[in-house]
């Protein structure tokens, strides 16, 4: 996903792009069967501190940038600043419950006729109208290795349990940047500015490119 923009970035910035548990590289245990935000970002913030990162600029797409948001709350000293790019924080808005719980009936339905292959393609081609609105632009991109499927449905449900808590957020130390671009659907726009409101004296930017394009263009 993000090879283009570490191309780009090259000779400027160590780039360092993890493979979260179940995708790429990254083999999950026979044991997988749930996790949550905290946990994937205790796994990265491992690997950053594995090779001895400090002060790190966090980027992160959709399930990514709230991971890159969590690691900032929790282990401060690894992130200097964070570009949260579309985080699909439904849980911030009231409209979102009613099509959350649409599509989590059209995944237990593709998984029931089809396997855990059937409910990642709803997810892919668009068809989740709310937790998977807009994934469809970046399916040309997609894992679609063999644990991909399991472990997206694995993480399904855990942006929707993570809590934009106030109290947290009022500790934020680091820099946080909020990111649309010019295919943002609206619904992902405004799931994008809860966030921003509620993380206090965060920024936000509209990107001019589009897709992992944006990347290169943010750090610069």
């Amino acid at each position: 996903m993000f090879d283009e923009a570490v191309g780009s970035l090259a000779g400027s910035w160590r780039t360092v792009t993890v493979d979260r548990r179940g995708w790429g590289r990254s083999v999950p245990p026979d044991e997988y069967r749930r996790t949550s935000i905290a946990e994937q970002a205790i796994e990265v913030a491992a690997v950053l501190r594995e090779l001895k990162v400090e002060d790190a600029t966090l980027v992160g797409l959709g399930f990514g940038a709230v991971v890159a948001l969590e690691i900032a709350l929790a282990d401060p000293e690894l992130a200097a600043r964070s570009f949260l790019i579309e985080p699909p924080v439904f849980g911030a808005l009231k409209e979102a419950t009613e099509g959350m719980s649409a599509d989590v009936d059209a995944i237990r339905a593709a998984a029931g006729e089809g396997g855990e292959e059937a409910a990642y393609e709803l997810f892919l081609t668009g068809r989740l109208h709310t937790l998977g609105v807009g994934a469809e632009r970046f399916a040309d991109h997609a894992d679609r290795g063999p644990a991909a499927a399991r472990s997206f449905l694995i993480e399904i449900p855990a942006v929707p349990a993570w809590s934009l808590d106030p109290v947290r957020l009022a500790g934020l130390e680091s820099e946080v940047t909020v990111v649309t671009l010019p295919s943002t659907p609206d619904l992902l726009g405004r799931a994008s500015q809860a966030v921003a409101d509620r993380v206090p004296a965060a920024a936000t930017i509209h990107s001019s490119r589009d897709g992992i394009a944006a990347v290169a263009a943010l750090l610069a």
